[in-house]
């Protein structure tokens, strides 16, 4: 009886055995192409640096820019190699940049500078040769703009002979020197004095 009985335990012991193995033989057949298996590439990182937009130039090449920001759009003015002027790209969408303006410099000058201060901007454009008064450059014509609307500025005035400008960004000031004298342009609003209070009232 007990020899039966042993051999049926052991034939059971045999077959649970036999069964494990069988299953950690397939586990290992189905893992082993993982194992094995090459490394797969990296995939390569895509770089959004370099040039994202390339516009023709119609007046030359620059020499002057300026970046002019208003009501959430940015705006870029090119000073022209030729007597063309300047022109106004709008740079919100930097990708895409638009040209929206073209206007001659004063007298169809090249411009040589871009001075901004507040809605005011003061465009120099070279007119001359080297002079007696300014021995390092010619004279200078200076044109005021009104930059309240930067994709339409508007001219306030034009000064010649110029050989010397200055701005004063902090009190919204540009100042300007030819043969007739220094000239002081209001650039900007001077912001409102506060109230003064008096005493012994």
């Amino acid at each position: 009886m007990k020899s039966n009985l042993q051999d049926k335990i052991q034939g059971k012991a045999i077959k649970s055995v036999a069964r494990a193995a069988v299953v950690f033989l397939a586990i290992g057949i189905a893992a082993a192409p993982t194992i094995f298996a090459k490394p797969k590439p990296k995939k390569a990182v895509v770089s959004n640096l370099g040039v994202i937009a390339h516009l023709q130039l119609d007046g030359g090449t620059a020499t002057r820019m300026v970046l002019v920001q208003k009501d959430g759009k940015q705006y870029l003015y090119v000073g022209l190699s030729s007597s063309s002027g300047v022109c106004i790209f709008d740079v919100t969408k930097p990708g895409d940049p638009r040209k929206i303006e073209k206007f001659a410099g004063a007298g169809g000058a090249q411009a040589a500078d871009f001075q901004l201060v507040g809605d005011t901007m003061a465009v120099t454009s070279r007119t001359g040769e080297a002079t007696a008064i300014s021995s390092n450059a010619g004279t200078r014509s200076v044109t005021i703009l009104n930059m309240t609307d930067p994709a339409n500025p508007q001219q306030i005035q034009t000064f010649a002979d110029v050989t010397s400008v200055v701005a004063d960004d902090a009190r919204g000031l540009i100042y300007l020197s030819n043969g007739e004298g220094l000239w002081v342009v209001q650039a900007r609003q001077p912001a409102k004095a506060e109230p003064v209070g008096s005493y012994g009232d």
